[in-house]
């Protein structure tokens, strides 16, 4: 069977260019097949047009929209809304406004044998939520007692939030998938590497919703946020008042020994987030078991080995029938440097950089033997996906199929390693050779140039020559 062949592309890219355009480029250029159309998104990353501090690509509006407020990107229906506080909002942006995402694309892609995902993101920390009516309603605690920038997912009136966009979509539209993203970690991984790019480092969640989770389970909520509360002062305290060798890291096994909640509220939080998506999958295949239900797996899991530790792609295969794992390996080598860095200022102060940086590429399997400092210039290798799709389809055990997204001009600074068609045509290699059923050329078409579009559909043509 010929792989998958897909594309995550914003609403922003057919209203400006034209669907028929659109859909005719990617085809002829990339052998694309199927298009993951962004239809809900706060998140600039899969939403608007090429970012600010990056050149043109050479196609679309050489002007840059400066102004993105984000939504749903689709016609929605307000009878699906009853049963939360969080009713329809269509995106307000004014390049978009009247343009259906899946309205006005499917019959297009269908008279080319295209198939269309709607892909869905919760990127709920943008801020952008704020434009949302009732929004502060379903916000996280954190350990303060503070609303936090995230919605909690716990949270009864933001379940039936996406259960409604959900059915809306799946009633309104002819979907042949729907793609859900989410790149949020846990409370103790969100507090180790202060939150990462675009997050903060707010130990959470302690709403009602949560508190009631954890006390039902036999958890001492108040030890927990008290611990979390300790942990927030021991990875914050920038000169420590502690004996020669009793180094941060020490402190923090100590702390996780006298106060093992911390992990125990961690894993609370995993449990729901893994409980939602399941609930998230049977309601699509009980409104359409032809709809194929997929996940967003964040580049996270490529730096953290917290979170990979937490990341259960077997279970995940009981509720899936896809799953990309981001594998963006020219911005990897950028991302994974700043996630290193931070960590080591935190968790292991007075470790050198280099240190920590060999202890978690080589636990985390990955052969980039380099200097540290040369990670933004260099990147992660090829070897690097290849390698990650072997690891996410042996851990699925083929039950899923797997699609990694792949980096075609991922915006980074200019220091840092840029895609090249070369690297396109190597990195679509070597997912194909691990295993892959297909790949997703990502993050999304407004970003991309013609010359790299064009070098994965070389590759992809030649081995079905």
């Amino acid at each position: 069977m010929s792989p998958l062949v897909g594309i995550q592309v914003g609403a922003i890219s057919f209203a400006d260019e034209g669907v028929e355009t659109v859909l005719d480029t990617v085809v002829e250029k990339a052998a694309v097949n199927t298009v993951f159309v962004a239809t809900q998104a706060f998140d600039r990353g899969l939403a608007g047009r090429q970012t600010w501090y990056r050149p043109w690509p050479g196609h679309g509006p050489e002007e840059k929209d400066d102004v993105h407020l984000g939504g749903s990107f689709v016609e929605q229906h307000a009878e699906f809304y009853g049963g939360t506080v969080l009713g329809p909002h269509r995106a307000p942006d004014a390049e978009v406004v009247g343009f259906d995402a899946l309205g006005d694309v499917i019959p297009a892609a269908r008279e080319r044998g295209i198939a269309v995902y709607s892909f869905v993101l919760e990127n709920t920390h943008s801020g952008l939520t704020r434009h949302v009516p009732n929004w502060p309603k379903v916000l996280q605690v954190d350990a303060w007692g503070r609303a936090d920038a995230y919605a909690c997912l716990r949270n009864p009136d933001y379940q039936n939030w996406w259960l409604s966009l959900v059915e809306d979509q799946v009633k309104s539209y002819q979907l042949d998938g729907i793609m859900w993203g989410s790149e949020r970690n846990g409370p103790l991984d969100n507090a180790l590497g202060d939150g990462g790019f675009a997050r903060n480092g707010n130990p959470y969640c302690f709403c009602r919703w949560c508190t009631e989770a954890g006390e039902r389970e036999g958890i001492d909520v108040r030890r927990a946020r008290q611990g979390y509360l300790e942990l927030d002062r021991l990875l914050n305290d920038e000169a420590p008042d502690v004996p020669v060798g009793d180094s941060s890291f020490i402190r923090f096994l100590r702390l996780l020994g006298t106060c093992p909640e911390i992990v125990a509220w961690d894993a609370l939080w995993h449990r729901g987030y893994e409980e939602f998506q399941a609930r998230l999958y049977g309601a699509v295949k009980f409104l359409n078991p032809e709809v194929r239900v997929g996940w967003h797996i964040w580049h996270h899991n490529s730096f953290s080995p917290w979170y990979r530790s937490q990341l259960d792609f077997a279970k995940m295969s009981s509720y899936s029938d896809f799953v990309k794992p981001v594998l963006y390996n020219n911005c990897a080598g950028y991302r994974l440097h700043h996630y290193i860095r931070t960590v080591a200022g935190r968790l292991f102060r007075g470790v050198p950089e280099q240190t920590v940086y060999d202890l978690f590429r080589t636990s985390l399997g990955y052969d980039e033997a380099i200097a540290f400092e040369d990670l933004p210039s260099v990147g992660l290798s090829p070897d690097y996906v290849l390698r990650e799709t072997r690891r996410t389809v042996a851990a699925t055990a083929a039950r899923v199929a797997v699609y990694p997204g792949l980096d075609i001009n991922i915006p980074t600074p200019d220091h840092v390693r840029q895609t090249t068609p070369d690297e396109v045509r190597k990195s679509v290699r070597a997912a194909l050779d691990g295993g892959a059923d297909g790949v997703l050329l990502s993050r999304k078409y407004s970003e991309m140039t013609f010359a790299n579009l064009e070098a994965a559909g070389e590759e992809l043509r030649s081995r079905n020559a």
